[in-house]
């Protein structure tokens, strides 16, 4: 049995704070691509199964500096404080995509599991931050 679970987010928070348009992919897919200097940032909600997949990458030779999904169990938000502005991915378990079964998935969602937030931040400049 697949273990189902939504993001709770609004898109117009999620619009804000990466300061890109998505494009729609398979699955109900989200996908969002910000890109300073030489990093980009790519960012896929699958609001649907509650993943959100982070990739950042070195643009001029497309190098992987990060790639992870996360189980995010809290609300998705904008934030703007004393910290600046970011992306807030609240109580976030990171999941290994490729080997996971439906067991794995329904404790990534299980609130006896300690998880953390998940910051991402645009300006002044692209930053992943896992609390």
């Amino acid at each position: 049995m697949a273990f189902l679970r939504e993001l709770q987010w609004d898109e117009l928070e999620v619009l804000q704070a990466l300061e890109d348009v998505p494009t729609e992919g398979a699955g109900g897919s989200l996908h969002y691509r910000v890109q300073q200097h030489d990093l980009q940032l790519r960012v896929s909600l699958w609001p649907q199964h509650g993943f959100v997949d982070v990739l950042l990458l070195q643009a001029t030779t497309q190098t992987v500096l990060l790639d992870m999904t996360v189980a995010v169990r809290g609300r998705i938000r904008y934030n703007n404080d004393k910290r600046g502005e970011y992306l807030e991915l609240a109580d976030c378990l990171l999941i290994n995509r490729m080997l996971s079964t439906d067991e794995q998935l329904e404790a990534a969602f299980s609130p006896n599991t300690p998880g953390r937030p998940l910051l991402l931040t645009v300006r002044p400049h692209l930053s992943v931050l896992f609390e």
